[in-house]
């Protein structure tokens, strides 16, 4: 039976806080059991002789604090409710008291450990990025320890008259899309092998525009691996769509004349959107090419119909924007560094069966003619072996840290947007040798790889290469510059 390890990472919080068996559910999704949250059976979230609407312990008096009207419902909301909602991509909702009070110690767990909200970029001893991150989901130290403490009092309800307002959640979606399209069929995924087939949508736009926000939108994300997007300048892709609107891309990569990547999408992503003042150039006629990795869940047939916002507007920005991917796809590229696996004098990627630990190096010079290029958004990518990342430049003999995912969790991928204007972000120029260091544990201790060799009918992890299919691994940055240059050129 396949196993959604989307729930797993937020019910069990693998490889972090264990595995606790989640409350009983009733018809409505809900959790059985007591609603304060105490664990003693009396329903007063105090000392047991109180009122259980407020949670005071004597039923006079003010509220017990911190409580969930007057303190953690505004932290819930504004954390953690756009995912945890009825209907959510979360596995179960902390819209209510109720709710939450019942997953409160698993909660507690999430936050403690800072597997929840999901967020996997860290500053650690080795790498202290020069930059902050807009849109940053991590809690404060204060607000976990507010979630303890309301834990530990035995989740006081308190007065609903008292309840303090609550904020909007975060959003998920694109704000003031100019247009959202449908895939233009649906598509079967079975069977046990990956598929990359490319989706040809029209945006029906009249005159010349810049895209400002991408966002993909998947349908089955049970099957939805990853979405590399592109704009399709000159009709390249007329040619080759069939019938239903689609061709096969080899490997899930478009490389057509005319051609340029906008965004990337992977699981736990949000939209692509561009610093103020920049812009991708979509000339009127261009249509929108949608790459799909599909991995089917070994479970039978399933079917996908996605889709995409967009975002533009028809100002011309002051600087266009480029959003690529380098290091290993599905090839070895000459920029590997030797590894301490290879079995020969050539740099091999390679990570054999058992291995843990495992560390492949990619190295990239840039032409020294390059000036310097803005980088307003930064990811890392691999597959289900993968375990940490870390991406740095080394300029003049100094090392200058982007970004650190040393937790990577391929189901809360995403990419990471600077929070600086365009001339104050992480900028990479001629001369500069950008590094890309992936970390793989490719033993049965990684459950993330263990569910995928159960998928795949293995019961034993086995010798990894880079390629296209789930079990295959790459080691790519993900990126947005802001530049006017061929800036995909010098990748």
């Amino acid at each position: 039976m396949s196993i959604d390890l989307r729930w797993t990472s937020l019910v069990c919080v693998v490889a972090l806080v264990g595995c606790s068996e989640p409350p009983s559910m009733n018809d409505s999704g809900e959790a059985l059991t007591e609603t304060s949250g105490d664990g003693d059976g009396d329903g007063d979230g105090g000392d047991g002789d109180g009122d259980p609407a407020t949670g005071d312990g004597d039923g006079e008096g003010e509220a017990l604090r911190p409580n969930w009207h007057q303190d953690l419902a505004p932290l819930v909301h504004e954390n953690c409710v756009a995912c945890h909602v009825d209907g959510g991509i979360a596995p179960f909702s902390l819209e209510t008291y109720e709710q939450a009070s019942a997953w409160a110690e698993l909660v507690r767990e999430a936050v403690d450990a800072r597997a929840m909200p999901p967020w996997g970029a860290e500053e650690t001893e080795e790498c202290q990025p020069p930059h902050s991150w807009r849109n940053d989901m991590r809690l404060s130290d204060e607000e976990i320890a507010l979630i303890d403490d309301w834990v530990d009092a035995g989740t006081p309800e308190g007065d609903p008259a008292e309840a303090a307002p609550l904020p909007e959640p975060l959003s998920l979606n694109l704000d003031n899309p100019s247009v959202e399209l449908s895939n233009p069929s649906p598509y079967v995924v079975g069977g046990t092998s990956d598929s990359f087939p490319c989706m040809v949508v029209d945006p029906g736009h009249t005159e010349d525009v810049w895209l400002t926000g991408v966002q993909n939108i998947p349908d089955n994300d049970l099957v939805v691996h990853h979405v590399l997007t592109y704009i399709d300048t000159n009709g390249a892709s007329d040619a080759l769509v069939d019938a239903d609107g689609k061709f096969e891309c080899p490997g899930g990569f478009v490389n057509l004349n005319g051609a340029v990547q906008i965004s990337t999408w992977v699981p736990g992503g949000v939209p692509t959107e561009t610093p103020e003042g920049v812009g991708f150039p979509m000339p009127v006629g261009a249509k929108i090419i949608m790459a799909y990795h599909y991995h089917p869940t070994g479970a039978g047939d399933e079917v996908d119909q996605s889709g995409v916002a967009l975002r533009w507007t028809t100002e011309e920005p002051e600087v266009a924007a480029y959003a690529g991917l380098a290091g290993v796809s599905f090839t070895t590229p000459a920029s590997l560094l030797p590894g301490e696996n290879d079995p020969g004098p050539n740099p091999l990627f390679e990570i054999p069966a058992g291995a843990s630990g495992h560390v492949e190096t990619v190295a990239i010079n840039i032409p020294a003619l390059v000036p310097p290029i803005d980088m307003f958004s930064i990811g890392t990518h691999m597959h289900y072996a993968g375990v940490d990342m870390k991406i740095w430049i080394e300029r003049d003999g100094e090392e200058i840290c982007l970004l650190h995912t040393p937790r990577y969790d391929f189901n809360w991928q995403r990419l990471y947007d600077v929070d600086a204007p365009v001339g104050e972000m992480p900028q990479i120029q001629g001369g500069d040798t950008l590094y890309l260091r992936c970390t793989y544990d490719n033993t049965l201790d990684n459950p993330l790889l263990a569910e995928a060799l159960g998928d795949a009918g293995l019961d034993a992890p086995v010798d990894v290469g880079p390629g296209e299919q789930t079990l295959d691994e790459m080691c790519l940055i993900l990126f947005g510059v802001a530049s006017n240059l061929p800036v995909d050129q010098f990748f």
